[in-house]
């Protein structure tokens, strides 16, 4: 159960073919630029519902000057953004969801793609292009395709960000949304969960969304990237076993940012699991010793 939702005014638009959910925490700054980008949709039959954190800028007033009828605008008190996606769903009228993060933009083609792709599949998610000022990386990389064993290609390693994702509300339910308890990593959770469940998923390979490196973007918190990496493990611990590679990479990248915060012993801990799990790591060797040496 999360914390009361508080509707400050509701979609009036009828009958959307698809929900749009945004989570917004003190983005006054960027928040409409993606509005701007949502509403520009090709598809025009969709609501935005977009949920406020409890948000202390000035974020409700300017969700305020939106008159559109497609937009909806609920806030609850802070309770971080997997909360806040859950309300957002929820309160959903479509049986199609997609995602946006309050800092990034969509191409106006987007939502017509999704809703294309879920006519033959449970998730869709299109490829990202993510901006570090004038640079571009693109994700999932170019000639990458889906496995068909979606679950074993993703424990490694997530191409598939929040922002790109669409899906049914009902195998969103089926699996129990995002998980309030992950500080980061909420979308590779979710979409391991819903390969674990069997979903159907369809890749759409264009760069529809687009990623903009924020100064307060939760990727930029190392902390909560150790907990949430250790909850990852956690929770697929059991399949990543069968896969010695992807586990140690885990423990190997944590090893770095526990060395990097001078956690030096809980990071010899981890390049140690590393290098137990593949005794030819080199790299991971190299870093233990490095901690060891406090360094």
């Amino acid at each position: 159960m999360g914390p009361e939702l508080v509707c400050i005014r509701p979609a009036t638009a009828s009958d959307p073919l698809i929900s749009v959910v945004i989570p917004s925490y003190n983005r006054a700054g960027v928040i409409g630029r993606t509005i701007t980008s949502v509403l520009a949709q090709t598809l025009d039959r969709f609501e935005l519902i977009i949920v406020d954190d409890g948000s202390t800028d000035e974020t409700l007033k300017l969700l305020a000057g939106y008159s559109d009828r497609r937009v909806a605008v609920y806030q609850q008190r802070n309770a971080g953004a997997p909360s806040a996606r859950n309300a957002g769903v929820a309160m959903a009228r479509s049986p199609l969801i997609a995602f946006q993060d309050s800092d990034d933009e969509w191409q106006p083609g987007l939502l017509a793609a999704h809703v294309n792709a879920l006519k033959t599949a449970d998730v869709s998610f299109c490829q990202l292009e993510q901006r570090y000022g004038s640079a571009q990386v693109f994700y999932p990389p170019a000639g990458w395709t889906l496995a068909e064993d979606v679950y074993a290609q993703l424990l490694g390693s997530s191409h598939i960000s929040t922002q790109t994702l669409a899906m049914t509300r009902a195998i969103f339910r089926r699996i129990g949304g995002f998980d309030p308890a992950m500080p980061r990593f909420q979308d590779w959770d979710l979409v391991l969960r819903l390969a674990q469940a069997g979903a159907r998923f369809r890749y759409i390979a264009e760069p529809l969304a687009i990623a903009h490196d924020s100064p307060d973007s939760l990727t930029r918190s190392v902390e909560k990237g150790i907990i949430g990496r250790q909850r990852l493990i956690g929770k697929h611990g059991d399949a990543m076993a069968a896969q010695p590679e992807a586990l140690a990479r885990h423990h190997y990248v944590m090893g770095s940012q526990l060395r990097a915060l001078r956690r030096f012993d809980e990071a010899r801990e981890a390049f140690a699991a590393a290098f137990r799990l593949l005794p030819f790591h080199w790299r991971a060797a190299a870093q233990w010793l490095l901690a060891a040496a406090h360094r």
